[in-house]
């Protein structure tokens, strides 16, 4: 997958188990055998792309769930979601 830009449309990947633990969710690649977590944001993000978005809709959502300035929330958001897609945890919609 191409690095993830705000015009990107981007999904959860279908060969990923995930389920709640304590305060994260913890997340399986089947494919690759490889576990993940992720904190309460990024299980925010994780459940947001359930179906197909626009990363730039998933920043405008997120800033008004959160309190965070645009340009932060954009930053954060890519890195997160470009680290998810080179461990093959997204896939292009």
């Amino acid at each position: 997958m191409s690095e993830i830009t705000l015009e990107s449309v981007v999904r959860r990947s279908s060969d990923v188990l995930a389920s709640p633990v304590d305060d994260e969710l913890v997340m399986m690649d089947i494919e690759r055998g490889m576990y993940y977590a992720l904190g309460a944001v990024g299980a925010d993000i994780w459940e947001r792309l359930a179906e197909p978005m626009k990363v730039a809709d998933l920043c405008a959502q997120l800033q008004r769930q959160y309190d965070v300035t645009p340009a932060i929330c954009e930053a954060d958001v890519l890195a997160v979601l470009n680290d998810m897609a080179e461990n093959g945890l997204l896939q292009p919609a």
